[in-house]
């Protein structure tokens, strides 16, 4: 994780909780930006492809963003577990990565590190 990373903003987190409402049984994915060390907004990417099992965006299509910070993506099922098929996206994006999950709320979502490892962020309200 980023030193600078001091949190995630309550709205990305209902707003990630949304999107994947609305694209269940798919997964949902965008990447996401920090503002002043807040994880703050969803950046989403022209041509993301949902999935049931899986999701695919083109890096390609991104922005030069230095204010990306990672990825966050939902599961379809009840766990927020780090696959190894996300741990493998997570190594290779770098940054801070959410998952989140049914009944996606405010309590559904991880936080993951660019090695896969489970870190914990408090919510900024």
């Amino acid at each position: 994780m980023s030193d600078s990373i001091v949190g995630v903003d309550i709205d990305l987190i209902d707003g990630l909780n949304e999107a994947a409402r609305s694209t269940y049984p798919d997964e949902f994915l965008c990447l996401i930006r920090e503002i002043d060390g807040v994880l703050s907004e969803m950046v989403m990417i022209p041509g993301t492809v949902y999935g049931d099992s899986h999701s695919f965006l083109s890096q390609w299509m991104a922005p030069i963003d230095y204010s990306i910070a990672g990825s966050a993506h939902s599961h379809p099922g009840y766990s927020n577990e780090a696959s190894d098929a996300d741990k493998d996206y997570f190594s290779n994006m770098g940054g801070v990565h959410l998952i989140t999950c049914q009944p996606y709320d405010r309590k559904s979502w991880q936080a993951y590190n660019s090695k896969g490892e489970k870190i914990k962020l408090p919510v900024i309200y």
